[in-house]
């Protein structure tokens, strides 16, 4: 369990970063605020099937290459599990897996070197 004391400033609350990186949040994650039998509970958004598809596009544009495409995130054991494909013909390239909020979970994902191999 992790106990932190943070700073209200300017109506803000200020989580420090090193917090923020023990807790796997990105930069960029939203985070969902919630009053739990009288606890309050910080959790990240879960991100739906077309955000996770957007940022899986993304990130194939940015390092595998346009020529790929992908199919509909599948939910399972609490996780995002993309189809990558070939734009230019049905054929499966490898996956990415993600969190619900949205981190690449890399050891369960092709690199993008695998992906640019089986599209060559």
């Amino acid at each position: 369990m992790i106990t932190v004391t943070a700073e209200v400033e300017n109506k803000e609350l200020v989580v420090p970063g090193e917090v923020l990186e023990e807790l796997g949040w990105r930069e960029d994650a939203t985070i969902v605020l919630e009053k739990r039998n009288g606890r309050i509970v910080f959790r990240p958004r879960r991100l739906n099937a077309k955000e996770i598809a957007d940022l899986t596009c993304i990130y194939l544009i940015k390092y595998v290459g346009d020529a790929t495409a992908v199919k509909s995130p599948i939910w399972k054991d609490g996780k995002w599990r993309v189809e990558v494909v070939l734009s230019y013909r049905p054929e499966t390239i490898g996956f990415l897996t993600y969190s619900s909020d949205g981190a690449l979970i890399e050891s369960e994902s092709d690199s993008p070197k695998q992906l640019k191999g089986v599209a060559s």
